[in-house]
Parts: structure tokens; sequence; C-alpha cells
């Protein structure tokens, strides 16, 4: 099981795309009453793989992201940050412990992210230092689409060898053809470039080769821990009372969630009868629910976004068979 532990939902940032922004919750922080009985379950049932320490921001509590390092027992530790609060001491101290850190920055361009560049620029450089395979995520929105491979482009010129583009799950398109036309011609140039790893093609192309499409299970693989106890599928249903699925106190209530929500793992309406929805990632509850509100249906702009990317792995794939 991984598990991502919410930290807080508090952030010294106001990204326009953040998806806490669209929650409406109220905001607070893991107490360390609930932190130790946090650490105290994972350890009990002792499946721990992965465990994302996740915010808002979590290096706003750096003693608390410490303390899950140092007293949980999981395979690795992955932390999310804004990169904006990184220090040198806690890096190294990261490094030393093989605690993993992935960072956002949205490229030459952070105006969305309200953040200071020559910052970001300074604190990648010197998380690359101590973990140079970092994996640096960017947002993307429809405004600045057209500048998504310069941006991929500047950060790799920092040293960056792998990268994830997430598009804003929010945005409805002005006009879908010229939309999909530049997401096409923006992911194309992507696939291009040499020397990187580009998460979401090598996400594609790996389903591709497997045969294998992706699944997406209520409480089975993963589980999110919000920072008041409460326990949820993923991170996009935190607070939504009729999609908790258990606390510290019960447990993991895996069979109740899955009789109350049995769409939960349906592919979206809208792909119903698409060619490629065999290599689509859109029966992704998570996904579904950030971009429509629901776990039935995909919003159109995901599903183009889906299109192209499984379009540009099967050219990419292609190629690489001695194709043209």
């Amino acid at each position: 099981m991984d598990y991502t532990i919410s930290i807080t939902n508090k952030c010294n940032l106001r990204c326009s795309y953040c998806y806490e922004r669209h929650l409406n919750t109220d905001h607070g922080s893991i107490s360390p009453q609930i932190m130790h009985k946090v650490t105290e379950f994972v350890n009990r049932r002792g499946d721990a793989g992965t465990v994302y320490l996740f915010g808002g921001e979590p290096l706003l509590y750096k003693d608390t992201v410490r303390f899950f390092c140092e007293n949980l027992r999981a395979r690795q530790f992955v932390i999310t940050t804004n990169g904006t609060l990184l220090d040198e001491p806690f890096v190294k101290w990261c490094a030393d412990r093989g605690v993993i850190i992935n960072m956002s920055h949205d490229g030459a361009d952070c105006s969305e992210r309200g953040a200071d560049r020559e910052l970001l620029d300074a604190n990648l450089k010197m998380l690359l230092k101590y973990q140079p395979d970092t994996l640096v995520q960017l947002v993307y929105t429809e405004d600045n689409l057209h500048q998504l491979y310069d941006n991929i482009m500047y950060i790799k010129n920092l040293g960056v060898k792998k990268v994830s583009a997430a598009m804003n799950a929010f945005i409805v398109p002005k006009d879908p053809d010229s939309f999909g036309d530049l997401l096409r011609d923006q992911w194309k140039r992507i696939a291009g470039i040499n020397d990187l790893f580009v998460y979401e093609l090598a996400l594609k192309m790996k389903s591709i080769k497997e045969n294998k499409r992706s699944t997406c299970e209520l409480c089975k693989k993963k589980l999110f821990i919000n920072w008041d106890g409460q326990f949820y599928p993923c991170i996009q249903f935190q607070n939504i009372p009729e999609y908790r699925c258990g606390d510290l106190a019960v447990g993991i209530e895996t069979e109740k969630a899955r009789k109350a929500h049995p769409d939960y793992s349906m592919r979206a309406e809208r792909c119903e009868g698409c060619e490629i929805a065999e290599y689509c990632r859109n029966s992704c509850a998570c996904r579904k629910m950030a971009t429509t509100g629901t776990v039935r249906d995909i919003s159109e702009a995901a599903c183009l976004e889906e299109q192209v990317q499984i379009l540009t792995a099967l050219e990419i794939l292609s190629k690489e068979k001695g194709g043209s």
C-alpha cells in the first residue's frame, strides 16, 4: 500500500491552478497526537511501500517531515514541495537517508505560481547537487500551453533529467479544436527532446508495451491520510464526507466504501467507443473528480490531453521499431 500523508493544506504560495483552492476546506496541519497515531497505524499494518509527504506545502513543518522519515517503516519516502523553503542542511539530511524530493517549477514563466523564479532556480540547482535524478513537476494552463516546450527546455537547461508536465485540471478550452492542435504540437516537440525522461510519455509507453489497461481500485493500492486523521481514497476526495473510507480509530473501511461507490473505477463515460481507450488513464477516479467533480466522467480538456499523449507515445514506439 502506498500512503499519502497530508502534513498540512496550508501553503506559502497561491498558485492559480492549485486543487486545494477549489476544495473550499478548512486549513490546518497535522497535530503531534495525530502524527504519532498515523505512525502507529501504518507501522502496525506493516505494508507501506511508498509514503508521500504532501501538502499544501509540507516543508512549512520540516520537523514533522523528519519525524515521519525517521519513525515510519516504509520502502521509500517522497516529499512533494514547491521548492521555496528548501535549504542545504535539509536537502543533505534527505539525501543521506534516501528520502526523495520532488520539486515544482513551471519554467521560464512562474507567474501562475506566484514564486520568485530566481529563488526556484537556485534551490533547484542546490537540490540537483544532492539528488541529480530529481523529478521536477510543472503545471501548464491554457494561457501558457504555447510555451510548454520552452518551459520544459528551460528546466532541462538547469540540469534536470526528469520532468512531469501536468495540465491545470480546471481548464475549459475556449476553442477545443485549436486547443487540441496546440497540445499535439507541443507534445510532439517535447517527445523530440534528447536525454530527458518525461513521466507522462514514459507511463504511456510502458502501458502500451505491457498491454495493460490502467486500473483504479478504491483503497486497494493507495490511501490518503488527511491531516485530521480521516482516510480518503485519494487527494481529490479529501473532506468529501461520502468518500470518507475510515479513520485512525476504525481503520480502512474498504468494502463499505466500495459498495457505496461501485462507479469509482469505471471508465469515463466519454471514453465509450474510443479506439485508444485501452491505453487511457481516464478511469482514474482522482483525475475524474479533479476535472469534473464526479467519478463518472472526465473533462474535455483532460480527454484531449490523454489522446495526444497516447498518440505521441505510439509514434515514439513505432520509430523505435523502425517505422516511419
